[in-house]
């Protein structure tokens, strides 16, 4: 498989964990690799990735950030998963994963993200309109809470304030490329790829919503977590750099 140029943001990758053979090509009319970056995921992830390839994403990319569990040993042995080490931080990962493959197209999905049925006829048929460089789907909760459900309402309108990672964005190759990919920051690195795709294109919100964790929010308690990431959003949009806004939000 061919190698692409590194993007911004990324670093240098570490030798492959293992190519678990070649994927089934795509029946769609652009071909689409998933790609899921990993820390610490062994309870989760073999399922996480053997229900992208059961969906038809060729290839799935795992690419872990140095877990101290069995995230790697899990991931390695899945058909139709490439799997590899790349320098920590959610951004490089995904950089590195999209760099591993040769698809006209990627989506960019959380170990604890659980995409819908059907979900890659429906970024295929988005990005079958020219003027559509990439998009997200709807955000839906693994547990029911009413501020969980109201994100959810919300995540139907693509703005700096209703669209995140794990949303799962999908975008072209030759657009993510030219942007420069995502940043390499320690977060906020999906607000700024949907910054930089916003200005070169169209991007559309999908009808269907992916299934995510709620495990951030309750560990910490929904509410305190909510008002933490919109303080985060707001210091963000005013000015404040990524990197300070990562040692308060930590």
């Amino acid at each position: 498989m061919g190698r692409r140029r590194a993007l911004q943001g990324d670093n240098r990758r570490g030798e492959p964990l293992a190519n678990a053979g070649a994927p089934e090509p795509s029946r769609t009319a652009i071909t689409i690799a998933a790609i899921v970056p990993t820390l610490n995921e062994a309870a989760a992830i073999a399922g996480a990735l053997r229900r992208l390839v059961a969906q038809g994403f060729a290839p799935v990319i795992a690419v872990d950030g140095g877990s101290d569990d069995a995230t790697r040993e899990f991931a390695k042995g899945i058909p139709g998963v490439l799997a590899f080490v790349a320098a920590r931080g959610r951004g490089s990962q995904m950089n590195a994963g999209a760099a591993a493959s040769d698809t006209e197209a990627m989506v960019f999905v959380h170990a604890d993200t659980r995409l819908p049925s059907g979900a890659l006829a429906l970024i295929s048929r988005a990005l079958s309109d020219p003027g559509v460089v990439g998009g997200s789907f709807r955000l839906g909760f693994d547990r029911a809470h009413p501020l969980l459900a109201i994100s959810c309402w919300f995540s139907r309108f693509d703005s700096y304030w209703t669209t995140f990672g794990d949303h799962a964005l999908f975008v072209r190759r030759s657009v993510f490329e030219a942007v420069g990919g995502f940043p390499g920051w320690p977060l906020l690195e999906d607000v700024e790829l949907r910054k930089r795709l916003l200005a070169a294109g169209r991007l559309v919100k999908l009808p269907a919503a992916v299934t995510t964790s709620a495990r951030r929010f309750t560990a910490n308690g929904v509410v305190r977590r909510q008002l933490a990431n919109g303080a985060i959003l707001v210091l963000h949009a005013l000015g404040a750099p990524a990197r300070r806004l990562e040692r308060w939000y930590r």
